[in-house]
Order: C-alpha cells, then sequence, then structure tokens
C-alpha cells in the first residue's frame, strides 16, 4: 500500500480496533491504553518518515490486514474434547484432532465403531467406570468433520463429562480422549436466602442474609380420612388416640 493510499484510508475514519491492526501490521508499538487520535498520529509519522511507502523507492508496498487474514484455521492440529453447558437439558461438544488421532477415528467411523460418550458424574471422582449414567452416540464421518454436537440430558444442576473413542468387536470401549466437567444450571430459582455481594473499591466479597421474608410460606394440605369419620376429621381422631396411648 502506497503512502497516498494510507493518507486516503485514514480519511475514511476506520476504528480504532482497524486502526491498531494495521499500525502493528507496519511493525509499530501500540500501546493498549492509546487512543484513537493518537493511533493516527503514529501511522502518519511513520508513513511520513519512511521510504517503503513511497511510490518511488521501489520498495515492496505494505501490506495491509484484511478480513481474510483474521480467519480463523479449520484444525489446531491438536487433540481437544470441551464440553460446555448450553441450558438445565443440554450441553455442547466440540473437538480437535491431530492427524494421527484423525485419521485413526475417521477410520473407526467407517467401521461404524467410533462413538462419543456423555457421563453423569456428579458428586463422584470418574474413574473410567463409575458413572451414574452413560450416553453414548456413534459417530459418523460427516458428524467427525463437524466437530461439534449437542447431548440432551435427563438432571439439571448435575456434573457431565465426556469421552471419545471406538469400540473393538467385542463391544469394548477405548478412549482416545476426555473432556473437561461441566455442570448443567439449575431448572428452577434458589432457594438459598444468601446474597453474594462484590465491593469494586475494596475488592472484597461478602454474603449476607436477605432483607426479605426469611418464613417460608404455609402449603395447604387436604385432610386424610376413614372410612366411618366424618369428612375432615380423620386426622384430628388419629391425632387423639396417639396422643392420649389408646
Amino acid at each position: 500500500m502506497k503512502r497516498e493510499e494510507i493518507i486516503k484510508w485514514l480519511d475514511t475514519d476506520p476504528t480504532i480496533q482497524e486502526l491498531k491492526r494495521f499500525a502493528k501490521s507496519l511493525g509499530l508499538r501500540v500501546r493498549k491504553a492509546m487512543k484513537k487520535k493518537d493511533v493516527i498520529k503514529l501511522i502518519r509519522e511513520h508513513v511520513e518518515n519512511t521510504s517503503v511507502t513511497s511510490a518511488s523507492s521501489g520498495a515492496p508496498a505494505l501490506k495491509q490486514e484484511t478480513p481474510a487474514d483474521l480467519t480463523l484455521p479449520r484444525t489446531y492440529n491438536k487433540n481437544k474434547l470441551v464440553l460446555m453447558p448450553v441450558n438445565p437439558y443440554v450441553v455442547f461438544s466440540y473437538w480437535d484432532f491431530d492427524d494421527e488421532t484423525r485419521n485413526l477415528m475417521k477410520q473407526k467411523a467407517r467401521e461404524g465403531k467410533a462413538v462419543i460418550r456423555l457421563y453423569d458424574v456428579t458428586f463422584i471422582m470418574f474413574d473410567g467406570t463409575n458413572a451414574h449414567r452413560t450416553f453414548e452416540y456413534r459417530l459418523d464421518e460427516t458428524t467427525l468433520e463437524a466437530g461439534n454436537f449437542y447431548f440432551q440430558v435427563p438432571m439439571p444442576k448435575a456434573d457431565y463429562l465426556s469421552e471419545m473413542g471406538y469400540l473393538d468387536d467385542e463391544g469394548r470401549f477405548f478412549p482416545v480422549m476426555r473432556s473437561n466437567v461441566a455442570r448443567t444450571p439449575a431448572a428452577s430459582p434458589s432457594t438459598s436466602s444468601r446474597e453474594r455481594w462484590y465491593d469494586l473499591r475494596s475488592k472484597k466479597r461478602s454474603v449476607i442474609l436477605s432483607e426479605g421474608s426469611l418464613v417460608k410460606p404455609i402449603e395447604k394440605l387436604r385432610g386424610v380420612t376413614s372410612p366411618g369419620w366424618p369428612s375432615g376429621q380423620g386426622i384430628g381422631i388419629m391425632w387423639e388416640i396417639f396422643r392420649s396411648g389408646r
């Protein structure tokens, strides 16, 4: 990019993020606290003092970062399985492979033996065999290449862990990757009467009781009657008998 093109681009009022990215592509030192006008000044001084951007210099033109340069890679070639809660009844998993594991899992998927498992590990130290419940899904090549999967789970406020692997000819499971533990949120409001506060000035945390009513509401029950007793008197008569020892 030539000097005139850079000056013209600065006049289009780019965002501070675009300015900082462009300044870094020029090899300039950009401080975090710099304001927009400071970054513009830094770039202008650079293009005015360097001969690299001169049309007559014959030097290579400066390269401006484009959105295509910022596209995330399709794979990082690392074995990774991540589990995240979506809501009380859904958890989301995504994964990546290195070349060796990718080839292995593709082969197992073609054989119909690639699986991803989800374990309910609430309040336990998971050793691979002691989950409360185990859920399994067979992976085909399309799902494997998609790199993610949604699990529907039966219990809110529970801990889940995932493993990806394959089955042998006898149906035994061999894990290749294991995820983190993800806890699903509760499906109803908390019954706790505690309030948690954080003081931004002192950076201290505190827990206090709610100033609202701590008396739980009275729940009404229907009386239980026995044959021959007047309606609604059954419980009272049983209590009188118990109290008198008869």
